[in-house]
């Protein structure tokens, strides 16, 4: 929503000698914050809706460990959404992995283990969202629909991933999935624990 000042714009430049001035001055600081909060994908004085929902996500494999995702997005769009795909072993999604693919909507190939630390097999889940900077995440979309469908990456690599720790404002846990810049604005710093005694 852009600012709107005309009843005090108005108001201005009805002051003798300075009005006319004063006026165009407001005019110009609206006009420039409003257009700045357009091309930024933010809202000047609230928060934008969510984008609409992208309608696919692909995933392939190579059979040796390389996974590439690209989200389809026919939806009206405004300059400056940003996607995201998160990938987790869970189909939950408990703590998934995030790749910012900021304005593109193909993932660079991500290389994954087949196995993980004791030689267990291993499959990966994927979804995709998008998110404007002044928005809260989209609804996200799953490879394979409401189902999820696992993607064996192939291969003889075996690692256990690092545990996720999350993106944006979303707690530094990893178990806010789907966040991607976050959202809420601020997220404070953990407290401290108490140690018993």
């Amino acid at each position: 929503m852009p600012i709107d000042i005309e009843k005090e714009i108005t108001f201005l430049r009805n002051i003798p000698e300075i009005g006319r001035y004063l006026g165009e001055a407001f005019r110009k600081m609206v006009d420039g914050t409003n257009l700045l909060g357009q091309n930024s994908a933010v809202d000047a004085v609230g928060t934008m809706p969510p984008p609409p929902t992208v309608q696919q996500l692909q995933v392939k494999t190579n059979g040796a460990g390389l996974v590439h995702a690209v989200i389809t997005d026919n939806n009206p769009i405004q300059k400056n959404l940003h996607y995201f795909v998160e990938y987790d072993t869970d189909p939950s999604f408990l703590k998934p992995h995030v790749v910012h693919l900021g304005a593109s909507r193909s993932m660079n190939p991500l290389n994954l283990p087949a196995l993980d630390d004791n030689g267990n097999p291993q499959k990966f889940y994927f979804r995709a969202y998008s998110q404007y900077p002044g928005s809260k995440p989209g609804t996200v979309v799953h490879f394979g629909g409401d189902m999820p469908t696992a993607v064996d990456p192939g291969g003889t690599q075996q690692m256990t991933l690092l545990p996720s720790t999350g993106s944006g404002t979303a707690q530094a846990t990893g178990e806010q999935g789907g966040s991607g810049f976050g959202k809420v604005l601020f997220r404070p710093a953990p407290s401290a624990k108490r140690s018993a005694k």
